[in-house]
Formats: C-alpha cells, sequence, structure tokens
C-alpha cells in the first residue's frame, strides 16, 4: 500500500488517482498520522456488501431470538414494569 502526504496529493492527485484505479490503496497522511485510505471503487462495494450480509445476518439472528424469547416469556408489556418498578420504590 502506498502512502501520500496531504500535500502530495494535491500536487499529483490524477496520478494518485490513476494508482487506486489500478487497484493500489493509498493512504493519506498528515504529519505522519493517516488520515484516510483511497481504494477502488470495487473493491469498497465489495466490502460494503460484505458488511451489509452480516448485519442482515445480525438482525435476522436478534429476531430469532426475540421471538423465541417472547415465546417463553410471553409478551411483555415495557410501560407496567417501569409502572410496577416506580411503585415498589
Amino acid at each position: 500500500m502506498k502512502t501520500v502526504s496531504t500535500l502530495t496529493l494535491r500536487k499529483k492527485l490524477g496520478q494518485v488517482l490513476d494508482q487506486v484505479a489500478a487497484g493500489e490503496p493509498v493512504t493519506i497522511t498528515r504529519a505522519n498520522r493517516a488520515l484516510a485510505v483511497l481504494v477502488p471503487a470495487a473493491e469498497y462495494a465489495a466490502a460494503t456488501a460484505s458488511r451489509r450480509r452480516r448485519l442482515e445476518t445480525a438482525a435476522a439472528r436478534v429476531a430469532e431470538w426475540r421471538a423465541a424469547y417472547a415465546a417463553k416469556r410471553g409478551r411483555v408489556d415495557p410501560v407496567a414494569l417501569v409502572r410496577k418498578d416506580r411503585e415498589s420504590r
């Protein structure tokens, strides 16, 4: 992975974008600290799709757990629980 400073990026933006389009990620730094990483659009799309699939899987598992828990415990009324808690104080 290539690293360029913000000053170099401003001077050579076209060349840096050509490198990224060729498939090479580029780290942008300021004062020797990484600020951002430029990656090819296809790589970003793949990473985003992968993240979306993981989130959808997690949401489905939570929904399954909630359904199973509700079946075991019955419907929980949050308002009633808060009122009961307040009355016990």
